[in-house]
């Protein structure tokens, strides 16, 4: 009887310690999660303008805009080792409109992903009349995150970070296998929110 509870015990902590080394190994780095999932919707839901308005060109890029997306980054990899932190070097943004402009998008491009739910971008879609204005009537942030590979193809998921009205976030899944190309992203983007209205 001891035997076996001693046995079974000693399974448990096998297989707990296996998770924990597994999700040491195989966890996203930080910097790069903090940036795209926590950080910057945040930001962008708490203070819209604050976020949003630095990164307006009509060019559709500026280098005022990508210097201010770069001191979120930075932001996101305080305080971290060498093994959360990543280069900013590839981070950039374009501006975008996803078929008129209340519906207006930036485009950010993250360094590329290597661990599961670090993303390949993240599309925070505004109605850009309205930030002109002082009255914004749509406000969304979705993300595509990178969710390993199977025979050589990326699977990803394609998600939305949607405020609770307390400050908190909550996550919500659009689907899996969205094909990580800016196009085929904005024109997914561009459909959901044809078919759910301006805000989820």
């Amino acid at each position: 009887m001891k035997l076996g509870i001693f046995l079974t015990l000693g399974v448990l902590f096998l297989l707990a310690l296996l998770w924990v080394i597994n999700f040491v190994r195989y966890r996203a780095r930080m910097q790069h999660y903090i940036f795209a999932h926590q950080l910057l919707p945040s930001q962008m839901f708490t203070d819209p303008a604050a976020v949003l308005v630095p990164m307006i060109s009509e060019n559709g890029f500026c280098p005022e805009g990508r210097e201010h997306l770069l001191r979120f980054w930075e932001a996101a990899g305080e305080n971290l080792g060498e093994r959360d932190s990543v280069s900013s070097e590839a981070l950039t943004y374009s501006v975008e409109v996803l078929g008129h402009p209340n519906s207006t998008a930036y485009f950010v491009e993250l360094p590329k992903p290597e661990m599961k739910t670090e993303a390949y971008f993240a599309l925070m879609v505004f109605d850009g009349p309205g930030l002109c204005c002082g009255t914004l009537r749509q406000l969304r942030y979705f993300v595509l995150e990178y969710h390993g590979e199977k025979n050589g193809v990326p699977k990803t998921h394609l998600g939305e970070w949607i405020p609770r009205g307390n400050g908190d976030m909550k996550y919500v899944s659009h689907g899996d296998d969205t094909t990580p190309e800016k196009n085929i992203l904005m024109a997914k983007v561009e459909q959901i929110i044809h078919t759910s209205g301006s805000q989820p």
